[in-house]
């Protein structure tokens, strides 16, 4: 049975528009964009032990928006109140779906002209469903039966006044202490598991350093070796990254060595082997929409980026695939009720990111042979709550040794989930305590798998969680690295589980695992939009300002560098690093550059002490080094890259000064 909208009505609420220094005119022009919308609440009537109740929120429900041709145009959740809020560009005829676990869908045609609301009413799929999702034999489908089924599949229906019946089945994500336990608390106070990340490919030659020293004896093991790099850069003729193309590292006897696909920025990572020489590499192909192009004689990473220009559209994708593979072994046990609380509140907050893209999630529970499950495993969905459901299920049991299955999760992941040839970004959580067998045949297989995920243009996100070791740690950053991914470990700040070694690095930054994971899909979800122009208006703002001690009467929006801060562009937070009040004396400096934004010509004017800066992408990967070489003024043409968001960085000791530029058409 469909129920629809309840009702519309205009609303003259006065849009509010957010920004963030030197990118007010970025953030301004992309929110005119957005004119009207629809708003409203999901409601639901479900039965506790058979008792009717009404007026309970659809807390996390999935709303949906499609055009006429069938495109999807925006994508929300329901907050813990069933309120949502969908923007739209122009007026119009759409399709709205509601969707819960449990419930049959809502399907309503709906005329937007202006700020409009709409209101929906769900009702339960009381056999179908409850089949479908929880595997209840026919037999058992009394009404106590799926009413106890009911109960995990309204996990997500509550309100904030629940009455003591509907507060016994209601709140999958943020009411219910019997699920919560003790970690609701710690989330409500900003507490929880505690994380930090290693991009190395931000801090190259330190990776190369550690592999040469302290690591070397595991990439021995571990016959993996993400050293011999190139880059490959590919955007259109309007600057736009080109995400999605095919590309592949040959040799002069046309050997395929590496295969991958570019991402959200247009970037791709091919890797040589070691023993091969720089002559040995012949060419790159890049295969797009049934074109190809090919880069010969490419240069390796140390030398500078591939970069090639394709005369095709921008087009981006809307849709990111995000699986989530969890070691479930029993020394898991002391962090796997935090981490499935984490990975819940993770999806709710990446699920609003862009409301023109789709989230899928899958996920992978593995053990260890001679357990009572090797692998199990639940295929990409868009409707989040059948997703929390099947996450919420698992626990941690069996193991005993320290070398886990690692490989059979990772295949299941990778070959078995519906990964989609069309996705913005296609990512591969490995959340894990312990390294796989290091048996011949498990190292080929495993190395395989990676080469397999570069090959889909999976990123692996290792997560390492207490029980990791120096081989583990080699393994999980290598494969990161092959794949384009980051490498993500639990830090004994939170006070929770076992210790947690000190990773390779120098320094690095600790927060929440939440809000980490939330920016590593945050960053793999950004694009600049295709038709973004710079508004005259962006010429008269003033100069970028970077300087160290610094300033903080000059903190005027557009200086940046000691302060933490959240660069909020089209709802995507890039974070940068920070500079701690007890930093090492330095000698004083100042830095600017100008104008910001800009289509091309970047001016950096510096003091004599400032002897080289860093470009990198907003991920924190290395581009160029500008190298000043005593000169007070430089330009450099940044034309040669897509548009977007753009880091300029100036270590300070172990610490960055780090200017922020946007490059558009």
């Amino acid at each position: 049975m469909i129920r629809g909208v309840v009702g519309f009505k205009s609303k003259n609420n006065t849009m509010k528009f957010r920004y963030i220094g030197l990118l007010f005119t970025f953030v301004f022009f992309t929110q005119l964009s957005f004119s009207q919308t629809l708003r409203g609440k999901a409601t639901a009537k479900f039965a506790d032990h058979m008792e009717a109740v009404e007026d309970a929120a659809v807390m996390y429900g999935n709303v949906e928006a499609y055009d006429v041709d069938g495109k999807l145009v925006g994508s929300v959740l329901t907050d813990d109140k069933g309120n949502y809020t969908l923007n739209f560009k122009d007026t119009g005829t759409y399709e709205i779906r509601v969707m819960y676990a449990g419930y049959d869908n809502i399907v309503e045609k709906i005329r937007v002209t202006k700020d409009e609301v709409g209101d929906f009413e769900m009702e339960r799929d009381e056999t179908k469903k409850i089949r479908e999702y929880y595997s209840l034999p026919v037999a058992s489908e009394t009404a106590s039966h799926i009413t106890d089924a009911y109960k995990v599949a309204a996990g997500g229906i509550g309100r904030s006044d629940a009455s003591p019946g509907l507060s016994r089945v209601a709140s999958h994500m943020a009411r219910s202490e019997s699920y919560l336990g003790s970690a609701s608390k710690l989330i409500e106070e900003k507490k929880g598991l505690t994380a930090a990340e290693i991009n190395d490919f931000a801090k190259w030659d330190m990776w190369n350093d550690y592999v040469e020293t302290e690591l070397k004896t595991y990439q021995k093991i571990w016959n993996i070796n993400p050293q011999k790099r190139y880059v490959v850069q590919i955007m259109n003729e309007q600057r736009s990254p080109v995400l999605g193309a095919e590309v592949r590292l040959y040799t002069k006897r046309n050997k395929l060595i590496w295969k991958a696909i570019t991402d959200n920025t247009g970037k791709a990572e091919l890797w040589g082997e070691l023993e091969e020489t720089e002559r040995s590499i012949s060419y790159i192909t890049v295969g797009y929409k049934g074109e190809s192009e090919k880069i010969r004689r490419p240069t390796e990473f140390k030398k500078g980026i591939n970069i090639l220009t394709l005369d095709v559209p921008c087009d981006p994708f809307n849709m990111v695939d995000v699986a989530f593979v969890v070691d479930a072994t029993g020394s898991m046990g002391d962090e796997i009720e935090y981490i499935k609380q984490d990975l819940n509140t993770v999806i709710y907050n990446s699920q609003n990111i862009y409301q023109d893209v789709a989230l899928r999630y899958g996920s992978v529970f593995y053990r260890d042979k001679g357990d009572a499950y090797v692998v199990k495993h639940k295929d990409f969905t868009n409707v989040l709550s059948e997703a929390l459901v099947y996450i919420d299920e698992q626990g941690a049991a069996g193991g005993g040794d320290l070398p886990e299955a690692v490989d059979v999760g990772l295949e299941t992941a990778i070959e078995e989930l519906s990964w989609s040839l069309e996705a913005r970004a296609r990512l591969l959580f490995l959340i894990l305590d312990a390294p796989a067998h290091n048996d011949a045949a498990t190292i080929a297989k495993i190395r395989a798998l990676t080469e397999k995920a570069a090959a889909k243009g999976i990123k692996i996100i290792p997560v390492a969680a207490s029980g990791i070791n120096k081989s583990g740690e080699y393994l999980m950053r290598s494969m990161a690295l092959c794949t384009n991914g980051t490498y993500i470990f639990l830090t004994d700040h939170s006070g929770i589980g076992n210790s947690h070694i000190e990773p390779s690095t120098d320094e690095y930054e600790v927060e929440l695992l939440t809000d980490l994971l939330t920016t590593v899909i945050k960053n793999n979800m950004y694009y600049p939009e295709c038709d973004a122009e710079i508004p005259d208006l962006a010429l008269n703002y003033p100069d970028s300002i970077v300087e160290y001690p610094f300033n903080f009467d000059n903190h005027n929006g557009d200086t940046l560098g000691s302060v933490r801060d959240s660069l909020t562009v089209n709802d995507t937070i890039v974070r940068t690093d920070s500079i701690p009040n007890n930093y090492d004396p330095i000698d004083p400096f100042k830095w600017k550059f100008y104008p910001n934004p800009t289509q091309d010509i970047v001016n950096i004017e510096a003091t004599e002490n400032v002897k080289f800066i860093y470009l990198t992408d907003f991920t924190g990967k290395i581009l160029q080094r500008i190298d000043l070489s005593g000169r007070k003024t430089i330009q450099v043409s940044l034309g040669r890259y897509p548009a977007g968001i753009y880091l300029l960085r100036y270590p300070i000791g172990k610490q960055w000064a780090t200017g922020k530029i946007v490059l558009m058409r």
